[in-house]
């Protein structure tokens, strides 16, 4: 069943996905985990709403019983579902994918996801081999194992937690946010009139057309806009959050973007301060400014393989204070016993860091970016990407080689990292130097190898 990926379900409304199949996969989720609560939230796409009220009948007639706390970020509810001690919770969300497509991500006691590997899985097999047929009827209520429901708003909850964090009274520092008519607009709304903050809020209206720029902030468009904003207001900085309010991207005062490696090591600067010798995870295809700058302040850098669910299963094993993705998703340690990812955290920790500080932001992240020279992500369609990763392994086999994640090869004056797409026939590849000239000359000379 093709919607069922690595880290979640997605699939194009009406196409692939629909309130039936929603229904299907409540039903099989909860017979899966086999837990009494779950907690249910939902994104600003068009058709969210109605997929979240078929899961939650779902769930209930697999006899769980289920809280909803209706329209909110990722975070938020996943912060809810672990302070409230859910033994499941499911967030029903396409994340950053266009407008046509819909989705859901799973969560189990932990509080990791249910990937494919962990248990998404055997939810498909309960799906296609019991419910493969049954469609939802809204509202019946007929089976003798229903569970029972309720609703409840978490956002003051959740903006309790990240006010915590806020190390000033009276910030004096200016921002723009951009939540791209997605479902985090009412998290930073209310942050912001919580902690009197000098900020504006655009596209905080959600839209699941997404009539503004398309929900992913990774793309180079979608970034636009909030620039001009920035550029316009005066501003410090401005953040970029994607369609459910995970993943964020900062820009600079100029509206240039800061690649979240640069600004994961501000954020761990200001962690490490009061968290001293503390483990920070980040994934195998940061910068290597990223570790370098964690060991400098005297942390743990940990690496990680690509991906929520290793981040999180990684930064339980060490007991880190938070881990960095890419991608732009930032997790941190809420208690000893359980994590949460956060951009509204993430922000917190900017604007402690930017009030004491006489620099602006572009000035404190220079001296990372102009330490060694990034390729970017480069793509490449590869039908055989095992054979393609061996040919890799084997050329460059005099320098140090990891199998973490794909292949990593490190050499003194260069490191990079291929790795296969988990959905497309592509190999990915993340390349970085001490020199542009050094990362040129090896970048042609893999996408000649792998051409060839």
């Amino acid at each position: 069943m093709s919607i069922f990926k690595t880290y979640d379900v997605r699939g194009i409304y009406a196409r692939e996905i629909d309130s039936d199949i929603a229904y299907r996969i409540g039903r099989g989720f909860a017979e899966y985990l086999k837990s009494d609560k779950y907690m249910v939230g939902y994104d600003a796409r068009v058709h969210s709403k109605e997929m979240y009220l078929a899961l939650i009948d779902g769930i209930r007639d697999a006899g769980g019983n289920v809280t909803g706390i209706g329209l909110v970020s990722t975070p938020q509810l996943h912060f809810s579902q672990m302070k409230h001690g859910y033994g499941g919770g499911v967030m029903v969300t396409a994340s950053h994918n266009p407008p046509e497509y819909h989705g859901f991500k799973f969560y189990d006691s932990t509080g990791g996801s249910v990937s494919y590997s962990k248990g998404l899985k055997d939810v498909e097999r309960i799906v296609l081999g019991r419910y493969s047929e049954v469609k939802w009827k809204a509202g019946e209520g007929k089976i003798s194992s229903r569970g029972s429901y309720n609703e409840m708003d978490t956002l003051d909850e959740y903006l309790d937690f990240i006010c915590e964090h806020a190390a000033f009274k009276d910030y004096s520092v200016k921002f723009v946010i951009d939540t791209s008519n997605g479902s985090a607009g009412r998290v930073f709304e209310g942050l912001i009139e919580r902690l009197g903050l000098d900020a504006i809020v655009i596209n905080k209206e959600p839209d699941g057309n997404f009539p503004n720029h398309s929900p992913n902030p990774l793309k180079e468009e979608s970034s636009i806009q909030l620039s001009g904003e920035v550029l316009k207001e005066r501003a410090d900085f401005g953040a970029i959050l994607d369609g459910d309010g995970d993943r964020v991207l900062f820009i600079d005062e100029r509206g240039e973007k800061i690649e979240n490696y640069f600004l994961s090591a501000l954020i761990a600067e200001e962690l490490l301060k009061k968290y001293r010798g503390a483990s920070i995870v980040y994934d195998l295809i940061a910068s290597k400014v990223l570790p370098e700058r964690i060991a400098e302040l005297g942390g743990k850098p940990v690496v990680s393989k690509v991906g929520y669910t290793f981040i999180y299963d990684k930064m339980v094993e060490t007991n880190a204070v938070f881990g960095s993705e890419t991608s732009g998703h930032v997790y941190f340690r809420v208690t000893d016993n359980y994590y949460t990812e956060s951009a509204a955290y993430a922000l917190i920790m900017i604007l402690n860091l930017l009030s004491k500080s006489v620099k602006k932001i572009s000035e404190l992240v220079k001296p990372l970016k102009v330490k060694y020279y990034q390729s970017g992500e480069i793509n490449i369609e590869i039908k055989d990407k095992e054979k393609a990763l061996s040919v890799v392994a084997e050329h460059y086999r005099a320098g140090k080689i990891s199998r973490l994640d794909g292949v990593s090869v490190e050499f003194p004056d260069f490191w990079f990292n291929v790795r296969p797409s988990n959905t497309e026939p592509v190999l990915r590849i993340r390349l970085e130097g001490k020199s542009k000239q050094t990362v040129e000359m090896v970048k042609s000379e893999l996408l000649s190898l792998l051409s060839g």
